[in-house]
């Protein structure tokens, strides 16, 4: 792989003048916002040296090779992986407002190789093998759909090529799945506000709530919210198909919310903060014609030498200390 050093200090020179541009100042908030060291050249080292750690652990060199983000929103990743010598670097994420500031870095400062689209996991279309890595970083979480994910990840890769997870939410830790079920609560009952992290706009029920009134003014309010509260985690087509089988047997929908199963947003479909164990994803991942094997993740990006030395000693330790661990990442080789 290229020099770490060199890379970090051409991806802090790239951003300096992407904060700097006063025309654009939306998008120097929206990249603080994600990134707040990114205007450092420390943040840079940083940032850079953990898309090298990744590479280091899946034992991938992207030096001329093609890769694509799923889920790349600003796209970060794929401008480091572009400064490590990539021959081709695709992204694509749903959400327009983070992947324009991604396509507006490309446009302005030449970086001609790397592509950026606005779709989802269903509209993406790629050739079969097209693809030596596959990178998912801090987005299979929130994937509609993981099974069609990994469907799509086989599909992409070419034999022998290499799918990269890295992702924080460790179901396996039991206080951080408390904590992220607690988020879950937020978001599907209330109230409205900030909480650990996240903004609450509005609970689900209540947008669920909204979809049923207006498809059905008729019904009494009563029944508006029982029925808000029993189509829990469905999106707006299932909720009007729910309705209409109500109203013609009078036979209520049973998918409330239990608190174990990650909330949808019923307008986008999008989940907030889904739990994994690792050990299980990267079973499932094998399922799909995958060699993989999951780590426990306690740091290190910081270039902190006492802490990388300790990560490096935990993650060999896999699966015993894979429950103290906030993050995890898996690698799989498609066979």
């Amino acid at each position: 792989m290229p020099d770490y050093a060199q890379v970090a200090q051409q991806v802090y020179a790239l951003y300096q003048a992407v904060l700097r541009d006063e025309s654009r100042r939306e998008h120097a908030a929206e990249l603080l916002n994600y990134y707040p060291r990114l205007g450092t050249l420390a943040g840079c080292r940083e940032y850079t040296r953990f898309v090298y750690d990744l590479c280091a652990l899946a034992r991938f060199d992207p030096t001329g090779k093609r890769v694509l983000d799923v889920g790349c929103g600003l796209g970060l990743q794929l401008v480091i992986l572009h400064f490590m010598g990539v021959a081709e670097g695709h992204g694509f994420d749903p959400y327009a407002d983070r992947l324009q500031v991604l396509q507006r870095v490309i446009a302005e400062h030449g970086l001609t190789n790397l592509y950026a689209a606005q779709v989802g996991l269903e509209e993406a279309d790629y050739p079969h093998g097209a693809f030596d890595m596959i990178l998912s970083n801090e987005a299979i979480s929130h994937y509609p759909s993981v099974e069609r994910f990994l469907e799509r990840a086989a599909q992409w890769l070419r034999k022998g090529g290499v799918l990269i997870i890295a992702d924080g939410n460790n179901g396996a830790n039991p206080k951080l799945a408390h904590k992220t079920r607690q988020i879950w609560e937020r978001f599907e009952n209330g109230p409205a506000g900030k909480f650990e992290g996240h903004t609450i706009l509005q609970p689900y029920r209540e947008l669920r709530e909204a979809i049923i009134r207006e498809c059905a003014p008729d019904l009494d309010a009563q029944t508006i919210a029982e029925l808000a509260r029993r189509t829990s985690g469905m999106t707006q087509p299932a909720i009007l198909d729910a309705v209409r089988h109500y109203r013609a047997t009078g036979e209520m929908p049973n998918a409330r919310f239990t608190g174990e199963t990650c909330p949808v947003n019923p307008y986008s479909g999008a989940v907030i903060e889904r739990l994994f164990n690792p050990l299980e994803l990267a079973r499932q991942i094998e399922s799909y014609g995958f060699r993989a094997r999951a780590y426990a993740y306690f740091g290190g990006a910081k270039g902190s030498p006492l802490v990388r030395a300790a990560n490096a000693i935990l993650m060999a330790l896999t699966p015993l200390s894979i429950r103290w661990a906030n993050s995890f990442r898996i690698v799989a080789v498609r066979a």
